[in-house]
């Protein structure tokens, strides 16, 4: 940036910032490269211990424990594949349900599957893994009242419409048989 001002610059604004200047001795400036130094290794030293000090044996991995975690997780996912086509079979179930129609094994097929799905999370609820199990359960009870409940609600809203529709018939009615009355 250029700085406008009335006199021309000379030599003499050099030479008054570089009398400005500190001017360090020899001896400051050993002094100041040690501190440099010595703040350099110090840092190095903390950062080397924090990535290779040895914290214990939390970070050893056991054979058996290896091969333990490794077999749960290999039951887990034999569960899952065994279970998915009964919370499928479930689902599909929930949406055919028609609550208008009076068939009580239907209803109860639907309740037992829930119940055997929630089953599954009950017998190892150490496990968080799991827990799907649970939430399929209560994700799918949910549903399943809902849609029974929405049902329900459809089949009233006809059978609502409807005795409206009655009620405009003979509305209509009464009106014709007002109006072709003598006076």
């Amino acid at each position: 940036m250029y700085i406008l001002t009335s006199r021309p610059q000379t030599g003499c604004a050099q030479a008054d910032s570089e009398d400005n200047m500190i001017k360090l001795s020899i001896k400051e400036r050993r002094e100041q490269f040690l501190f440099f130094i010595g703040i350099f290794l110090f840092t190095t030293a903390l950062l080397s211990f924090g990535l290779f000090h040895d914290y214990g044996n939390n970070r050893a991995v056991n054979k058996q424990d290896l091969a333990a975690q490794l077999a749960q997780d290999g039951d887990f996912e034999a569960t899952v594949t065994e279970q998915r086509a009964a919370v499928d079979t479930t689902f599909k179930q929930i949406m055919k349900f028609d609550p208008s129609v009076q068939a009580v094994f239907l209803e109860n097929d639907i309740k037992s599957n829930l119940v055997s799905i929630k089953s599954i999370y009950e017998r190892k609820s150490y496990d968080p893994r799991y827990k799907v199990f649970l939430q399929s359960s209560q994700l799918y009870t949910a549903l399943f009242y809902d849609r029974r409940e929405l049902k329900g609600n459809n089949n009233d809203i006809e059978i609502a419409s409807k005795s409206l529709e009655d009620c405009k018939l003979s509305t209509r009615q009464l009106r014709q048989t007002i109006g072709n009355q003598p006076r």
